[in-house]
């Protein structure tokens, strides 16, 4: 871990702008939605590979019907990789598309 104190000034100052640069890129996209274990039950079932596909899926629904469709048959196939692994997945705290939805993704 890089310590601030063992930068030069110029050093900061550098990191400061990549930070800056990262942060605007983000939130320039518009379409930011964060997807975590404390919104998506399963999500310690999933690879990070299986995270990263199920994040680009939702975020290409424009609809609430294809968000549901694909939430139904995710959280079945989560579900199954439970009950395979001695494991119950708990309930979804809030409706995924449904935050999506208020956030202004979905139509």
């Amino acid at each position: 871990m890089i310590s601030v104190r063992s930068l030069s000034p110029l050093g900061v100052i550098a990191a400061g702008l990549l930070l800056t640069a990262v942060a605007q890129t983000a939130y320039s996209e518009g379409r930011r939605f964060q997807f975590d274990g404390d919104n998506v039950p399963g999500w310690t079932l999933m690879s990070s590979a299986e995270r990263a596909e199920q994040h680009q899926k939702l975020m290409s629904f424009r609809t609430m019907e294809q968000c549901r469709a694909y939430w139904e048959i995710q959280r079945s196939a989560l579900e199954a990789r439970a009950r395979e692994r001695g494991k119950t997945l708990r309930p979804a705290r809030f409706d995924v598309c449904q935050q999506m939805k208020a956030r202004g993704l979905l139509e």
